[in-house]
């Protein structure tokens, strides 16, 4: 369902009709040899263009594009150079460049808007919102699509309109927000069986039907589907069976059917392939689905042969939506066959596709990471072929030196020297093998330790920095202190509508596998507030449970995995001011006129299978001026210390949160820290330490 392709036959109609373009270039080139005047040599260049690129013929297509361009340059023709920028974008975007696409159509649009040409804006704001899309960034593609859609309904462009809902819905399903997707996919379905256009209801049928099966109503989807194929047949649309023949397959995967899957699966790719082979974003898609379904029958070898092509495509695209799924595809598959090196790595990058707010400062940490991890791969297979070579010549001569031996040893005399010559020659390469192995232990322990400095300044940059929490909550601060070089805790805070909401989690573990639940809990914090627009506490931390379940195929069973999470989470809506919160297993303390208060947190936490998990509760608490609240981890009251060696304990936490809770935020966290660091004197930090305090 790729909104991209779809709305492209709207700009292609633009230009010239399918049918008979052979005869109509032909009568094209007569127009352009009588044409009069420079603007009807333009008008009829962008006629031919157009077929030219009807016929995947890019090359040809962007040799009249730039006589357009050549042209509107000597007359000064902006709306001339406005068409050459739209054909180059649409020739991009044909061959998945949407960074440039995007750019082209920029150009573009900044010069229609000069024109006031509203009808070509409209179109030049859908197709940089189809090349959002394609790249994943739904946020951006979302605001493109809309802008499209107003300068539509101001202009009366029923049918336009239409193709905005088409975007808008799009967008939503890859939000997951189905019941949104649904209302204006069917809006635009009312509007095109309306004016009868045909093969866009055949789409807007898969869409709906798409959207029944992503949200699991697989029954609502089979008749919007059948109703699209039928259409589709008759209109010899391929391209779109291929579409409705992959929900297909989808539903049969769903049922367990997977040699229906992959045949259905497979019709779609050829289908996609013989219409343009260039295609590296469908053919992607499709090698993904592939790969997905021999992941589910558990033939892993094949899984990632196909998984693989489809990242190799994908990472040439430049699409966060199109890797997302390929990338954790891959991080299971080698997770299943004991490469967790490669597997975190992998998980990494479906992380940060999957998230696409991570800084770009993370984003060029990560392809740091993944650099440094293959130039060091390159470097130590360099070295092992060196080593091999080097194994070969000692054993060489050493045949020869015992073959020398053996007619030496005839000589009586001769003997002790050669016996001496020999010991040293073995004590020589055993010092030689033991600084050897000394050398690769020392070079596997630095590897280690820069794969986790890189992976602290991962974590550091998805981090909320001092200046945002000072911006959402002014009298707060964190005592943040890791066990290790990497830490398990976490803590996160964002504002959505009225609500600043609060979390800090406390990750199975610490170090290094601590840290990788830290992004996982990351991303589900994102998805459930930012992306759902989830902002009730309770629904965050059900939704998170379901999200990490789904994640780690976490069920009543020994493989299953045990991983997760204790978290606290509140929104303060300051306007009511009013507290809503919600636990795993971590309460939230509250200090109001010197008493402390504690709300209690459910006895279960996010991930760990659980026979019978019962929806978290939803505390509210009415909020008064000067209330101190604070959020935690266990590692601080769980320290050692002391002069018997004994837990801080929680006790000792309340009274001395109690005796400091009306200083700033900074004297809070100084005198926390003080007194941690105090309490374990020589003793090691026993885990990780995390609160937050903050004064309404």
């Amino acid at each position: 369902m790729r909104a991209a392709k779809i709305i492209l036959f709207f700009l292609l109609f633009l230009y010239a009709s399918v049918s008979a373009q052979s005869n109509k270039l032909d009568s094209l080139f007569h127009s352009l040899r009588e044409a009069s005047s420079d603007t009807s040599r333009i008008n009829i260049l962008s006629e031919i263009a157009g077929n030219y690129l009807q016929l995947n013929d890019f090359d040809s297509t962007r040799l009249y594009a730039d006589k357009i361009a050549s042209i509107s340059k000597n007359i000064s023709s902006d709306k001339g150079k406005a068409r050459a920028f739209e054909i180059y974008g649409m020739i991009n975007d044909n061959q998945s460049d949407f960074d440039e696409a995007i750019k082209n159509f920029k150009l573009s649009l900044e010069l229609y808007e000069k024109e006031r040409d509203t009808y070509r804006i409209a179109i030049l704001n859908q197709g940089i919102a189809n090349a959002y899309y394609s790249k994943g960034a739904n946020d951006k593609a979302l605001k493109y699509y809309m802008e499209s859609l107003k300068v539509r309904e101001q202009r009366g462009d029923s049918s336009g309109v239409a193709s905005s809902y088409m975007g808008i819905s799009n967008v939503y399903s890859m939000m997951h927000r189905y019941d949104l997707a649904i209302k204006y996919a069917k809006e635009a379905l009312r509007l095109k069986e309306k004016y009868k256009e045909t093969k866009v209801v055949s789409w807007l049928l898969n869409n709906v039907g798409s959207c029944y099966l992503e949200s699991g109503d697989t029954v609502s989807a089979v008749p919007y589907f059948l109703r699209s194929i039928e259409i589709k047949k008759e209109l010899n649309d391929n391209y779109g069976l291929a579409t409705t023949y992959k929900n297909i397959a989808m539903i049969h995967m769903k049922r367990r059917e997977f040699a229906r899957s992959l045949e259905y699966y497979r019709l779609a790719m050829n289908m996609r392939y013989a219409i343009n082979p260039d295609d590296d974003y469908e053919m992607s898609t499709c090698l993904d689905d592939i790969g997905s379904v021999y992941m589910e029958m558990g033939n892993y070898d094949s899984a990632q042969y196909y998984v693989g092509k489809a990242i190799s495509l994908g990472e040439k695209v430049k699409s966060y939506e199109l890797l997302r799924l390929p990338y954790y595809n891959m991080a299971q598959l080698l997770n299943k066959k004991g490469r967790y090196q490669e597997a975190f790595d992998f998980m990494m990058k479906h992380l940060i596709a999957k998230d696409s707010t991570l800084s770009s400062e993370t984003n060029q940490l990560m392809h740091e990471m993944a650099a440094k991890y293959d130039n060091e791969k390159k470097e130590r297979e360099i070295a092992m072929q060196k080593l091999e070579i080097s194994d070969q010549k000692k054993s060489k001569m050493l045949f020869i030196a015992i073959a020398g031996f053996a007619v030496i040893l005839t000589v009586v005399v001769l003997r002790g020297y050669l016996n001496k010559k020999k010991a040293n020659f073995l004590l020589e390469e055993k010092n030689t093998l033991i600084e050897l192995q000394k050398a690769i232990v020392e070079e596997k322990n630095k590897d280690i330790t820069d794969s986790i400095h890189y992976a602290q300044r991962i974590q550091k940059a998805i981090l909320p920095s001092r200046e945002h929490l000072q911006r959402m909550l002014p009298s707060s601060f964190i005592l943040f202190k890791p066990k290790d070089i990497v830490s398990g805790d976490f803590y996160w805070i964002e504002q959505w509508g009225d609500k600043t909401i609060v979390a800090v989690i406390d990750c199975t573990g610490h170090g290094v596998p601590g840290a990788f639940m830290t992004f996982v809990a990351y991303s589900l914090l994102n998805e459930a507030v930012l992306e759902h627009g989830i902002d009730n506490p309770a629904a965050i931390l059900n939704e998170m449970r379901r999200n990490l379940n789904k994640m780690l195929r976490q069920k009543n069973d020994s493989e299953a995995l045990k991983d997760g999470m204790d978290i606290s989470i509140y929104a303060i809506d300051f306007k009511k001011m009013e507290l809503e919160y919600a636990g795993a297993y971590n309460p939230l303390w509250y200090i109001r006129k010197n008493v402390l208060t504690e709300i209690k947190a459910d006895k279960q936490p996010i991930g760990v299978f659980l026979d019978d998990p019962k929806p978290f509760t939803n505390h509210i608490l009415k909020l008064e001026k000067g209330d101190s609240l604070y959020l935690f981890t266990d590692g601080y009251a769980d320290q050692f210390g002391g002069d018997k060696g004994k837990k801080f304990k929680y006790k000792s936490l309340q009274e001395l949160l109690i005796s400091i809770h009306e200083k700033t935020g900074e004297e809070q966290k100084h005198e926390l820290d003080n007194t941690f660091e105090s309490w374990k004197g020589n003793l090691q930090q026993l885990d990780d330490v995390c609160i937050f305090g903050a004064r309404v």
